[in-house]
């Protein structure tokens, strides 16, 4: 099964080669393999939630994560912020959320029995803005995540996603009174021109006086910062990364914008944008400035400074572990991973709840689990997948990797890590593999290199599924 997967050297040069000067995170993935090829229409939730429970009983399964999804953002021209590729719904007013609230709380109660038992190991309350709730909705939220899991240690990251303008002091009071215990920003861009052309209303002082109050009530707070933005420079993104070294944020995500879909920046700005190597040189340029400012690279994306008095282990969308993997989506467009090497082959799923919002709630209503579609993974996928995620926090420990697949991942895939080598991507050891160098900026390259030869196994499979129909 392994060896199916494995890419010759010549092959791995080419598509190096061949993909250097092409944009890297259209391709970027969190797990493998990209929702397009989620076409399971009928996905057997319990037993996902049975084979979760037998884990647990013989003390073999992971900490669950939960994500809890919220539908709405705030209307903006252009639309989606400009750029936005995730499912959401155009916001009218709280009447939708407290709507909207009261299936979440039915979706929930759905798996209550299910988890008893199961510890949490993170939560993170994102969407859509889940920062547009009004202030009781925070402590209503913390009850759906106890009344789920009861015992909640200290050390669970339990962190809620918004953008600067939609905070207010009376918002993050409630938030750490409720028990999360951080917040992540969506800023984007601080400079106020360059961020106007994604519709937002968001100034300087929203982010600068929302970080102020999250430190007077003692709660974390990282910031969302995106490069290759239309018209940006070098120099505005560097003014933009001192600003906030100089307010003091202990934690950055530093990411390349994602262009693509029937999206304002994807149609009518796109000759706006610097090209690939322009965004390399600011990948190199911000990374050289947040090291010398004393920040330490933790994932691709993920900066953080030592000395935060109130910081806490936040890594988004990275896994250290090499046998398993378990989150749990609640809400419209929620994602649930779930897979483990102590399961049988053919029992590990990624599935997404509906992203038509009558859909989700006609299932709700139905009281049935409002799965869309979903992707039934082989070992070799959710390997693939773990692989993926462990990039994303730059190393790969082989002594894990062994344990978990009984084969060494060099050996698995020994023409692409020979060819990473040679461009300089990776530092290959007896123990580990580490992306290096240019590597991190060119991690979706590298994820999609290694999954190429089973994304060709899989695009084979869904034509000949459709000339089956046909």
């Amino acid at each position: 099964m392994i060896n199916s997967v494995s890419v010759d050297l010549e092959f791995a040069r080419d598509f190096i080669e061949n993909h250097l000067d092409k944009r890297q995170v259209n391709k970027i993935q969190h797990a493998f393999p990209s929702p397009r090829y989620w076409t399971e229409t009928e996905v057997p939730v319990q037993e996902v939630l049975k084979d979760r429970q037998k884990l647990h009983s013989m003390k073999l399964g992971t900490p669950v994560n939960l994500y809890v999804g919220v539908p709405y953002c705030i209307q903006t021209d252009p639309g989606k912020c400009g750029y936005c590729l995730f499912p959401v719904e155009a916001f009218t007013g709280n009447v939708d959320l407290e709507i909207y609230f009261d299936y979440l709380k039915r979706e929930a109660a759905m798996y209550k029995e299910a988890l008893q038992g199961v510890p949490l190991g993170a939560v993170f309350f994102g969407g859509g803005t889940s920062n547009l709730y009004k202030e009781p909705k925070y402590h209503e939220l913390m009850d759906l995540v106890r009344d789920l899991f009861p015992d909640i240690p200290a050390y669970v990251d339990i962190t809620l996603e918004g953008i600067p303008q939609l905070f207010t002091r009376e918002k993050i009071k409630a938030i750490k009174e409720s028990g999360m215990n951080r917040i992540s920003m969506g800023v984007q861009q601080i400079n106020e021109k360059l961020n106007s052309l994604s519709g937002r209303k968001q100034k300087i002082q929203h982010t600068r006086q929302t970080l102020e109050w999250a430190h007077e009530f003692g709660l974390p707070a990282n910031i969302d910062l995106i490069f290759g933005w239309p018209q940006q420079t070098v120099a505005t993104m560097v003014e933009d990364l001192e600003t906030a070294i100089s307010w003091g944020v202990y934690d950055i995500t530093h990411y390349e914008l994602n262009v693509g879909g029937p999206t304002d920046f994807a149609l009518n700005r796109y000759h706006e944008l610097p090209s690939t190597l322009s965004n390399l040189e600011m990948y190199r340029i911000s990374r050289d400035l947040l090291k010398s400012n004393g920040y330490e690279q933790i994932t691709a994306y993920n900066w953080r400074k030592p000395g935060d008095p109130h910081s806490r282990p936040y890594e988004e969308g990275v896994t250290r572990r090499l046998d398993t993997m378990d989150t749990l989506g609640l809400g419209y467009a929620a994602i649930t991973f779930f897979y483990d090497v102590a399961l049988d082959e053919g029992r590990s799923w990624s599935y997404i709840s509906w992203r038509n919002l009558a859909e989700y709630k006609a299932k709700v209503d139905a009281g049935k689990y409002p799965v869309e579609r979903g992707f039934r993974h082989s070992r070799e996928d959710f390997m693939i997948s773990l692989i993926w995620r462990n990039l994303f926090g730059l190393e790969l420990d082989r002594a894990k990797f062994r344990e978990a697949f009984e084969v060494d991942v060099y050996d698995v895939f020994e023409g692409v890590w020979k060819a990473l080598e040679e461009y300089g991507f990776v530092e290959i050891t007896t123990e580990k593999i580490k992306l290096v160098g240019d590597g991190p900026f060119y991690t979706p390259l590298i994820q999609t290199l290694l999954a190429e030869r089973r994304y060709n196994q899989l695009r084979e499979q869904m034509v000949a599924e459709v000339q089956g129909q046909d």
